[in-house]
Order: structure tokens, then C-alpha cells, then sequence
């Protein structure tokens, strides 16, 4: 790619501008800052000389990318747990379609309403487990042996006393809580499904600026509407505009490299979105910050993005 060099506008046209701008929308703050008591106010008494204190010659970067939400296609999951553990998960219920902007957990996530029994297949689920009795030999019953006198003789006879194992409750079995489901009879099985977002599509601008600026987002959506009014040079890929920054400006400093280093990395995480479209090319602005004082000694900033011919004005005033 050749190089394409832009042109900045100068100090004054920024300026005029401006000034034509702010009469506009806030004149009679401007007579406040600028005009001289008793006199009649005219703006041809401002002018750049004497408000601008210092200008610094800084770049803009901006990029489009359209965001598409979409349902996620994700095979859903099912996970099987003991009864005592389903209260340790955190499950999700959802009654509507949710706006994944407003999302900040999982994609896919447990669901409440897909809880569901499974009757444990070591218990049957009956939650416990029966064995024979070791107390009455699984009889459900005691005998005990005992001697007894049989009339005047007092003759000695060998008796049995008979009464329900205390163990078992007379049935011969003694009863357990299963130890795979702890006596709960159930485990319970859940889906791990997809959340349910709204399909949509947006499309988003992204600027950043080399100027300390707080105006990096409303220039970027200024930019969205207005991109075609505004002069910049396009281009493909971030590769080529890191090494014509310097030649297409005609100036080139730190901030502007660490400005380029931040909007590549952006870039290069949106690639790699699925949810995400790049939409434009990247375009490099001309961004001028000029430092102000009234009259009245208010300081204020004055920023212009865009070349000589075709440009746009911000400011702190």
C-alpha cells in the first residue's frame, strides 16, 4: 500500500468552528467567559491567539463491529448427584428470554426445572438394605435355655423361653440405610442447558485516542452516524497501519504507539469472536487537542477529529 498522507486543520479553522458551534447551543456562557463589562459582546473579539494556550498533535483509531447474539449451540449435559449435594449447586430458572448484554455468568448453566428422581440401583429405591439378622440367626426369634424345678422333687428340667430378637423387631432382618444414597432413596439427575438468549444484533463503534480525552465514546458514536463526513485513512489490517501511522500523519509519538498497541489488541480478541463481525475497515484519524483559557481564566479543552477538509469538534466547555 503507498502512503497516504492527511492533512490536520490548522489551529484557527479548528477554533472558528468551535466557536460557531458553542454560539450556537451556549452563547450566553461565552459572553460569560469572554465578553468585556459595558461593552457589547461580539465573538470577533475571541479569538485563537489568545485562547490557546498549547496544542498537541495526537491520533484517533476507529473500527465498527456488529455483535450477534444468537442461542448457543451447546449438546446439552445431565450430571447425576446424591440428594444431600443438589443444594450445593446453583442452579438457574428462566421465564423469559434473557438479553445477553445484561449476562455476566456461564453461557450454559444447571437447571432448575429439569431436576428429576432416580431411584438408587443399590437399595432399589427403597433406601435401605436388608440382611439376615446375626442376633436370631435370621428366626426373628430368641431362645433362651433355662432350668427348671418340676414339683415337690424339685426335679430339673431343661426349658426354652421363647421371645422376639430385640434386633430385628422379630422379623429376622436387620435393616440398613443404603450406603450409596445414604438412606435417601433417590439420586436426582439435572440438565446442564444452554441459557436462553435473545437473538439479536447490534452494531457497535469503537474509537480509541491517543488524547486524554473523555470523549472517546461519544466520538465513536458520533463517528457511526456521521463516518462518511469525516476524513480518515482506511485500512485492512493492523500490520500496515502500524508501519504508515508516522508517514500518513506526518507526526508520530508514544502515546500514538501505545494507542495503536490497545486498538490492535482489541481487534484481535473481536477475530476471534464467533459473536462478533468485524464491519469496517480501521480507520486513522488526525486528533487534535488544543489547550484553552478564557478571559476570565477558565481553562478548557478543544478536540478536533479528522483532516483539514472534512472534521469534527469536541470540548470541555
Amino acid at each position: 500500500m503507498p502512503d497516504v498522507t492527511i492533512k490536520s486543520p490548522n489551529v484557527d479553522d479548528i477554533f472558528n468552528k468551535w466557536l460557531d458551534k458553542t454560539v450556537r447551543k451556549n452563547k450566553k456562557k461565552l459572553e460569560k467567559q469572554f465578553g468585556t463589562k459595558g461593552a457589547v459582546f461580539s465573538t470577533n473579539n475571541i479569538s485563537a491567539a489568545e485562547t490557546v494556550q498549547d496544542t498537541m498533535k495526537e491520533a484517533a483509531i476507529y473500527f465498527e463491529i456488529k455483535r450477534i447474539i444468537a442461542p448457543v449451540k451447546k449438546k446439552e449435559e445431565e450430571e447425576v448427584v446424591r440428594a444431600d449435594k443438589v443444594r450445593k449447586e446453583d442452579f438457574y430458572l428462566f421465564k423469559k428470554d434473557v438479553n445477553k448484554e445484561n449476562w455476566d455468568d456461564d453461557d450454559v448453566v444447571p437447571m432448575y426445572d429439569s431436576i428429576e428422581p432416580v431411584p438408587c440401583k443399590e437399595c432399589k429405591g427403597k433406601g435401605v438394605l436388608e440382611s439376615k439378622c446375626k442376633n436370631c440367626k435370621g428366626t426373628g426369634t430368641i431362645e433362651d435355655k433355662m432350668k427348671i424345678y418340676v414339683g415337690e422333687e424339685q426335679d430339673k428340667e431343661k426349658k426354652y423361653f421363647k421371645y422376639p430378637c430385640g434386633d430385628c423387631h422379630g422379623t429376622g432382618k436387620i435393616t440398613e440405610p443404603c450406603k450409596e444414597c445414604k438412606g435417601h432413596k433417590n439420586f436426582y439427575k439435572y440438565k446442564i442447558k444452554a441459557v436462553p438468549f435473545k437473538s439479536s444484533e447490534s452494531d457497535i463503534p469503537y474509537l480509541f485516542s491517543s488524547g486524554k480525552t473523555t470523549y472517546e465514546k461519544q466520538i465513536g458514536e458520533d463517528l457511526h452516524e456521521l463516518i462518511e463526513e469525516v476524513e480518515g485513512i482506511k485500512f485492512n489490517d493492523f500490520k500496515t497501519l502500524d508501519k504508515k501511522v508516522e508517514p500518513s500523519l506526518g507526526y508520530y509519538n508514544k502515546k500514538i504507539k501505545k494507542t495503536v498497541s490497545r486498538a490492535e489488541s482489541q481487534y484481535k480478541d473481536f477475530s476471534k469472536d464467533d459473536s462478533v463481525k468485524i464491519t469496517t475497515p480501521i480507520y486513522l484519524f488526525p486528533l487534535i487537542q488544543m489547550s484553552c483559557e478564557t478571559k476570565k481564566g477558565k481553562s478548557f479543552e478543544i478536540y478536533s477529529v479528522g483532516s483539514d477538509k472534512r472534521f469534527i469538534t469536541y470540548s470541555s466547555f
